[in-house]
């Protein structure tokens, strides 16, 4: 038996929304893709079919009028930031760590072979950058803290605190700790 009550679950749930709320002020659009997103991922897991339809309603409603693929399967952490949220596409099953930060056109998923088997899908740890246009696709990891450069592709690991650029996306440096 589990010692988590549902009161306990819906502090968790409305801390993160509160969480990504404070964390994307500026940008109302975000606010509210964010807010529909938690939505969708509670009532997926909470509330069996009812939660189903609401979750494929959330999926075509920001698909369609905000251009964002955020599938409610993606495990994503708290306070993510999402700055011109147009044409952003994650696989269902990405897994972003806390204090992202997603810009316009960002790509995140899996690799496919001719055959059409997948490759694996990508994922990444806390505090990760993705600039602009950037693609990360493949059975990959991108380390805590690292930032990817706008338009880059990567389909190789990225160490924490280390800057890709260019396409193919190369190891610029590592920053330290401070910076």
């Amino acid at each position: 038996m589990s010692t988590t009550g549902h009161g306990d679950e819906r502090r968790r749930f409305s801390t993160w929304v509160f969480q990504d709320w404070r964390a994307n002020t500026r940008y109302p659009d975000s606010q509210v893709i964010l807010v529909c997103f938690r939505l969708a991922q509670w009532s997926y897991t909470h509330w069996g079919r009812p939660g189903l339809v609401l979750s494929l309603a959330y999926r075509f409603f920001v698909s369609l009028f905000f251009s964002v693929e955020l599938p409610y399967q993606a495990e994503v952490g708290p306070r993510l930031r999402i700055f011109h949220p147009h044409s952003i596409v994650l696989n269902p099953g990405v897994r972003l760590g806390a204090d992202c930060v997603l810009r316009q056109s960002v790509t995140i998923g899996n690799a496919v072979r001719r055959d059409g088997s997948e490759k694996g899908i990508a994922s990444a740890g806390d505090g990760v950058e993705f600039g602009a246009g950037c693609v990360v696709v493949g059975a990959v990891h991108v380390g805590d803290h690292a930032r990817i450069g706008a338009l880059t592709l990567v389909t190789e690991d990225v160490p924490p605190r280390g800057v890709v650029l260019g396409n193919p996306g190369r190891l610029v440096r590592v920053d330290d700790g401070g910076a």
